[in-house]
Formats: C-alpha cells, structure tokens, sequence
C-alpha cells in the first residue's frame, strides 16, 4: 500500500516536472517572436521619421513671382520653372526671357523682344581660384573697353565689373558661393537696363 502511495506521487511529481519544462520551452519559444516585432517596429519608426528620398528631395513649384527695377520702375512679373538642357541648373525665368544654350558650359537667357540684352551663364568648380577669375573677367572686359568700372550691384556674395562702350554696357559678377559659384555676364543698353531682373532670375537658379 505504502509503495503503491510512492509510485502515485512519483508519478505527479513526474507529470508536474514535464508541465514545467513545457510551459518554459513555450516562454522561450515565444521571446524571439517578441523581439523581431519590436524591432520591425523601430525600424518602420525609423523609416517614418527618415522619409522616403522622394520628399527628403527638394520640390520646386512651377511658377512665382519675382520683383525687380528697370529704368527707375518697380516691376512685378511671374517667372517660371525651367531647366537648362546644357548645364546641370534650374532657375525661375521671367516671362519676357527665354533660357537657351550658347555652348557647352555656357547658358544665355535673352530677351524675347531684343537679343542684344541677354545674360551668360557659367557655372565654376567649387575650387575655383578667385584671384585668376577676376583677372581673366578683367581681361575679357577690357578686350571691349579699356575703362572698368565698378556697377554698385547689391548682389551680395559678389565681385562686379563694368564696361560701357556708347550706349551698350557690359557687366560681369562673379558670384562666390560655396555650393554655386557662377559668372555672370550680362549685355544690357543704358535705355534698357535689365541688370536687376537679370540678378533676380539669377538668384533662384539651383544646381541639380
């Protein structure tokens, strides 16, 4: 009697151990299956807060309107988007303007009305040695007039340089920022002076 009582209590003991083993085997198994949730979790966080490379780009919109003077008038005019086809460059262009090609890294936008006033664009290398650019502007300039002149542009991070041969004057900026450095070189006549609507379209072109 007393071994059958032993041999019954061996057995739940036995019953209660193989339970145990059991319910630990489950917690366990279970525990991965927890972290890689967790995980993707963070990570979809992560990619929420990161957003995707379409919006972290920039988004241009098609049109705006940008101010300017010439001959003494304040003018308000729309400009729109466009891209040059020959260097990597956007920029807002006013409607009376239209962007085209010269050569090969060298853009114009020209007066629709009148191509004689029209304004080159070059963009430079971010290393390029200031010093030389101003004497190679200089020497062209005066190729076609001996007298420089300073403009008194407000054109901000910028050198400028004038020449006036009769009526047609000749200004060229060398705009020294970090990330965008450009020539520009702009053809305008005393009764039509589009430098400023010129440096306004100037200021919005962007390096793709």
């Amino acid at each position: 009697m007393i071994n059958r009582k032993i041999h019954i209590g061996c057995a739940i003991l036995t019953g209660l151990l193989l339970t145990g083993c059991g319910a630990a085997k489950d917690d366990s198994q279970d525990a991965p299956k927890e972290h890689v949730d967790k995980e993707d979790n963070e990570n979809h966080s992560a990619h929420q807060e990161n957003g995707s490379p379409e919006k972290n780009n920039k988004v241009r919109l098609m049109e705006k309107n940008l101010q300017y003077k010439s001959n003494g008038r304040t003018i308000e005019k729309t400009a729109f988007l466009k891209k040059s086809n020959n260097q990597p460059f956007s920029l807002y262009v006013l409607q009376q303007f239209k962007l085209s090609a010269e050569e090969p890294g060298k853009d114009v936008l020209v007066l629709k009305e009148d191509d004689s006033i029209f304004m080159r664009i070059e963009l430079l290398a971010r290393d390029t040695d200031w010093d030389e650019a101003e004497e190679n502007t200089k020497r062209q300039l005066k190729s076609l007039s001996g007298t420089i002149s300073d403009p008194g542009l407000d054109v901000g991070n910028g050198t400028g340089f004038e020449v006036k041969n009769g009526d047609e004057v000749i200004t060229s900026v060398l705009i020294k920022n970090e990330n965008e450095p450009l020539r520009l070189t702009m053809f305008t006549q005393k009764d039509k002076d589009y430098r400023d609507a010129f440096l306004e379209m100037a200021q919005t072109l962007s390096k793709d």
